[in-house]
């Protein structure tokens, strides 16, 4: 990845930790030597309503600031979340992270094109997050598992460099969050190649 920059774009919902979940991964990125910029998109809505967070990262410090529309990774962090938008744009053999059980009717996988061969990963995260305790009401937070799946499935981050970016940015439940990231680490398991 000498002068390549990988794009990420991560789907979730309000107050699932989506925008504290791209500055971790960024940090994380950043401590294994290379740049990486987080920033995200949302309205006014609340609890519940759809986020999207973009992340970059490469070893040129220098980086559109513009959404991302051609991600090579894409990471859905709410599996009821449906729609051709989800995955618009993902680069042929580009990746997809979703937080859902091993489970190829989840209608989404209706909307990636027929000529694309897509990587598929799967992190029941839902479930780890209950597990660990990290709910806000009837909400999980699923963050951190989702983290730990990207930072194993995409190399861009290793778990230590997560942990240490977790202990900095989060102070509720942190040793929860931090035994949710790693079972995300070890709990991802990749699908093969998704071919519609």
């Amino acid at each position: 990845m000498e002068n390549e920059m990988l794009e990420f774009r991560i789907h979730g919902r309000g107050g699932q930790g989506i925008v504290v979940a791209a500055a971790i991964f960024a940090e994380a990125v950043f401590m294994e030597g290379y740049y990486a910029r987080a920033f995200s998109l949302f309205g006014a809505e609340r609890r519940g309503a759809p986020v999207t967070a973009f992340i970059r990262a490469g070893k040129n410090r220098l980086m559109p600031r513009s959404r991302v529309y051609h991600p090579d990774y894409v990471a859905i962090f709410d599996s009821t979340m449906t729609g051709a938008s989800l995955v618009s744009g993902l680069k042929k053999s580009g990746t997809l992270l979703l937080n859902s059980k091993n489970d190829f009717k989840n209608s989404l996988f209706k909307d990636i094109p027929r000529d694309m061969d897509i990587k598929t990963f799967f992190v029941d995260a839902t479930d780890i997050a209950w597990k660990h305790n990290l709910a806000i009401g009837s909400f999980p937070m699923v963050n951190t598992v989702m983290l730990g799946a990207m930072a194993h499935n995409s190399g861009m981050a290793s778990l230590d460099s997560l942990v240490e970016s977790i202990r900095k940015r989060v102070s509720a439940r942190l040793e929860e969050n931090i035994a949710a990231v790693k079972e995300g680490f070890e709990s991802v398991k990749e699908v093969g190649s998704f071919v519609n």
